[in-house]
C-alpha cells in the first residue's frame, strides 16, 4: 500500500534539526507538497529499496507526474534513476 512523503508540517515536526536543510532542497519540497513519491538517491539500500517499493505503489497517473519530476531534476525517468542510483550504493 503507497505512504505518501511527510508533508511540510511534518518535516519540521519529526526532523527539527534537519528540517530547514530538507526544505531547501527541491526534491522533499516537491515531495511534501505533491504527496507523491519521487526516486532520489537515499543514504542507505533499505532506504532506497523502501522508496523504490512505495514508488512501485503509487497510481500510474502518479508514476507519471513523478517521472515528469524525475526528467526535470535528473534527467531521467524514475526506473533509470533508481537502476543508476542502485548501482552506486552496491
Amino acid at each position: 500500500m503507497y505512504e505518501r512523503p511527510l508533508t511540510i508540517a511534518e518535516i519540521r515536526e519529526q526532523y527539527p534539526d534537519k528540517a530547514e536543510a530538507l526544505l531547501k532542497d527541491p526534491v522533499h519540497v516537491w515531495r511534501a507538497e505533491t504527496g507523491i513519491e519521487l526516486i532520489h538517491k537515499e543514504p542507505t539500500m533499505d532506504e532506497q529499496i523502501r522508496i523504490w517499493n512505495n514508488w512501485n505503489e503509487m497510481t500510474d497517473e502518479m508514476k507519471k507526474k513523478s517521472d515528469g519530476k524525475s526528467k526535470e531534476l535528473f534527467g531521467s525517468e524514475n526506473a533509470l534513476h533508481n537502476e543508476e542510483i542502485m548501482r552506486n550504493l552496491r
